[in-house]
């Protein structure tokens, strides 16, 4: 079941939405959310959606359910994707508008909300509540486990604001047991696990950067990012880490790289215009070879442009928009889940290979939340480095730089190391870091540089995939998208067309081999992001050229740039075209 909620800002539509999640998920439900709000301080529209089901959730679905909406801006926006037919409208019992809602074809339940919240509390504070009750007692959901989720949400707040949303729980059940008859068809179904963790993407991110050791984090407040920032506050110190919120972007970055050269795993996180602010420091961190992540939430752009609105405008920025050709490397997480693990890759691979790694999410992915299972911290490595030892027995000089150095790294040295002493500066150097420029150390340092890029692209080259199954059209997408892409996936297959995916997890540098071998077989592949430029689309074509040339392999770029992350129907439609004729042509040739 796909729920949509949408209200004016301030009647706590994300609230309502995420005890709703909660309260699934520990009825044994899988959830997987979506929410947009405004970017004012006051005014505008918030909408949660909520799919639920008894097996994992992979997409916010295509059309709604049930459709509450709260204001008639809500309906009149929206209504078109509400479910003809058998789907389910509820509204407050007003004239207006909602006397014409039937010709959409809905099923229609009117409540005068307001009315029976100032019944049971004396105001209009817990009205969400209330529509959480009637939305338990239509749907099958136990409001003994909704009051737990609101006793664990308001506690800090006093027992009176618990009793008080308790009063309104039971006020919206008995409204809807004793004044409306259920008409429509749908019911809430559960699974058998009550152990899943409801979690968000920038939560995610947060518990892996904890888990990967990250112990110190700087950053300037700025959305959609600064919920990790408010997690790490809280629960960075209590493992002996800390928190700086910092002047700036350029600080936070600053700081990260400070803390970093001191022996220290460090991380922040930021957005479109704080990432550009950060450019300079990306390549300090690279000339020096300082280890650090940078999380990118991304947003829509440019400059300011829509801060609570989703987008994948970055991934040229993040690859090249650092001068000097910088050595870093661009990770994309696909889910929710694939936040706590990519968070853990990027610290690991930082430490690793001593440079900076950039984080790309997204808006849509950082405040969603959805089911996982209980991470199995048993099977997550952690890579800790072999810092030199400091003895200051050795007679040879120390050379932090080493061009010898396998895949282009050596060991680092904690200042103060008793002869582990070197230069650490962003001007280029010679083997012990002293400036130096000329052009055979300058030739040396690049190439060591170089050896350290194609040592990643051969150590991490994960992605998602699909067999190939003879198929000849594959479909890639990246970050975000991979949940759609899946869905689509799975939608050709149980129509009987052949269709094939891809989607690394690592975009800079190119997991070659993986991306070559996906694009041999095929004719076609459609590439789907939510930007403009085709920024994923025009990597691989530049960079696979000989390969598409060679198969005659046709790109073809599904774009979407509007705010709002895909649905499977926007992808699946044009690829469905494609298959079908392809499969035509197959039987006419035959």
């Amino acid at each position: 079941m796909t729920f949509r909620i949408e209200g004016d800002a301030g009647d706590g539509i994300i609230s309502m939405g995420n005890v709703l999640a909660k309260s699934i998920a520990r009825s044994g439900g899988h959830v997987y959310t979506f929410r947009t709000y405004p970017a004012e301080v006051r005014g505008g529209q918030s909408t949660f959606q909520l799919r639920a089901g008894p097996e994992p959730v992979h997409s916010q679905g295509d059309k709604v359910d049930v459709f509450v909406a709260l204001n008639e801006t809500a309906f009149h926006q929206h209504k078109a994707d509400l479910k003809p037919q058998d789907g389910v409208l509820i509204h407050p019992d007003v004239k207006g508008v909602w006397e014409g809602s039937n010709a959409y074809g809905a099923v229609r339940y009117a409540v005068d909300f307001d009315r029976i919240t100032k019944q049971a509390v004396g105001n209009l504070k817990a009205k969400n509540v209330v529509v959480i009750g009637m939305l338990a007692e239509l749907f099958g959901l136990d409001p003994d486990t909704i009051k737990t989720v609101l006793a664990d949400q308001f506690r800090s707040k006093g027992e009176k604001v618990v009793a008080a949303n308790s009063r309104a729980l039971d006020a919206g059940v008995l409204h809807t047991q004793k004044h409306i008859t259920k008409i429509d068809k749908h019911r809430l179904t559960f699974g058998d696990r009550t152990d899943l963790l409801v979690m968000s993407g920038n939560e995610a991110i947060a518990y892996g950067a904890l888990l990967a050791g990250v112990r110190f984090y700087a950053g300037y407040p700025i959305t959609p990012a600064s919920e990790i920032l408010e997690w790490l506050a809280k629960h960075l110190p209590q493992f002996g880490g800390r928190v700086v919120q910092s002047e700036d972007e350029i600080a936070a970055l600053s700081m990260c790289l400070g803390a970093s050269f001191g022996g220290v795993k460090a991380m922040t996180a930021t957005s479109g215009p704080g990432l550009s602010l950060m450019s300079e420091m990306i390549g300090l961190g690279s000339m020096a070879e300082i280890p650090v992540v940078i999380v990118d939430v991304q947003r829509g752009g440019p400059s300011t442009g829509m801060p609570t609105k989703d987008a994948q405008g970055d991934l040229d920025f993040a690859i090249y928009g650092t001068p000097g050709e910088a050595p870093k490397v661009v990770l994309a997480p696909h889910d929710v889940e694939d936040c706590l693990y990519q968070t853990i890759n990027a610290v690991n691979i930082a430490h690793r290979f001593h440079i900076p790694v950039i984080l790309l999410s997204g808006q849509s992915l950082s405040h969603r939340t959805e089911t996982i299972a209980p991470p199995d911290l048993s099977k997550v490595a952690i890579y800790e480095e072999n810092f030199f030892d400091g003895d200051g027995r050795s007679e040879q000089r120390f050379c932090r730089y080493d061009e010898r150095a396998e895949a282009g790294t050596s060991r680092r040295s904690i200042p103060g190391s008793a002869g582990g002493e070197y230069r650490a500066t962003g001007l280029e150097h010679d083997d012990c870091g002293l400036p130096r420029f000329d052009p055979q150390t300058r030739e040396r340092m690049v190439a060591r540089r170089r050896r350290k890029m194609h040592a990643i692209s051969k150590f991490f080259h994960a992605a998602d995939r699909s067999p190939q199954q003879d198929a000849t059209v594959g479909l890639m997408g990246w970050g975000t998208t991979t949940s759609i892409v899946h869905k689509v996936v799975r939608r050709a297959s149980n129509q009987g067309l052949k269709l094939t995916c891809l989607c690394p997890k690592i975009l800079f540098p190119s997991p070659d081999q993986t991306i070559r071998e996906f694009i041999k077989p095929l004719k076609k592949i459609f590439i789907c992001e939510t930007n403009s430029t085709r920024q994923f689309a025009e990597l691989i074509k530049s960079r696979y050229s000989a390969e598409l040339i060679r198969g005659n392999v046709e790109v073809i770029s599904i774009t979407k740039d509007t705010g709002l992350p895909f649905t499977a129907a926007e992808v699946y439609g044009p690829v469905e075209e494609v298959l079908r004729h392809d499969r035509h042509q197959e039987t006419v040739n035959l």
